[in-house]
């Protein structure tokens, strides 16, 4: 399988936006927390995160951040050979690792880049899983944005973390790296920022055994006459 690389215009924008994240994760791409496989441990968590997803068969899904493609290898099974996942990841360690990982896999495609740069078309995603990533985005507004804009109309974005928001910033804060200031926004920062892109949420829950989930979905809009558009 090959590794891709966007190279179109907007990549030496975000490359340069960043640049000190990619090497930091490139630091951590034989880390455990980075490598470990999602067993049995993890199956509660699955299940929460399917039950969200819906049925996956067929669906065209976009894993941003995809890191070294643990729940990567885990979409692609899920979608099966109809379906396909877009996964990239910044540091081009993790994105090697994920390439490896979903080497089986004809119908995903691992891109080392940042999701801003992906070319994927209006409307051409069932599913955007932001698994672990959320926190990271330098411009969350233009990253949701993005998402949005290659969302179809019934589908659907998924924030997910495995553990609590409380959990999350807490390690972030006390990396002492460039990591540091990237956190989970509270419950009305991020509402705002999905209603700004055109999102609403649909689920919402922060539990310290499960962790964070949050399920939006693009806002339909009727026009007179009762058409939607």
């Amino acid at each position: 399988m090959k590794l891709y690389a966007e190279e179109k215009q907007p990549q030496s924008k975000f490359s340069s936006l960043y640049h000190e994240q990619a090497t930091f994760f490139d630091s951590q791409a034989e880390a455990a927390w980075a490598n470990v496989r999602y067993g049995r441990e993890y199956a509660s968590k699955l299940e929460r995160l399917a039950w969200h997803c819906g049925p996956l068969a067929g669906r065209t899904v976009l894993e941003p951040g995809c890191g070294t493609g643990r729940l990567t290898e885990w979409l692609a099974c899920a979608v099966g050979p109809t379906g396909f996942v877009h996964a990239c990841d910044i540091s081009l360690r993790m994105a090697r690792k994920a390439m490896r990982r979903t080497h089986d896999y004809a119908h995903a495609r691992v891109s080392h880049t940042a999701m801003e740069n992906l070319n994927l078309g209006k409307g051409s995603v069932d599913l955007v899983v932001c698994h672990q990533v959320f926190p990271h985005f330098k411009d969350k507004p233009v990253a949701l944005g993005y998402m949005a804009h290659v969302l179809r109309p019934d589908g659907a974005l998924l924030i997910v973390h495995f553990e609590s928001r409380r959990v999350i910033n807490d390690v972030h804060r006390k990396a002492g790296t460039v990591v540091m200031d990237d956190l989970l926004p509270n419950r009305g920062q991020i509402e705002a920022l999905l209603n700004a892109a055109g999102l609403q949420i649909r689920h919402y829950s922060d539990d310290p055994g499960l962790g964070y989930l949050l399920k939006a979905c693009p806002v339909i809009r009727r026009l007179s006459g009762g058409r939607v558009w």
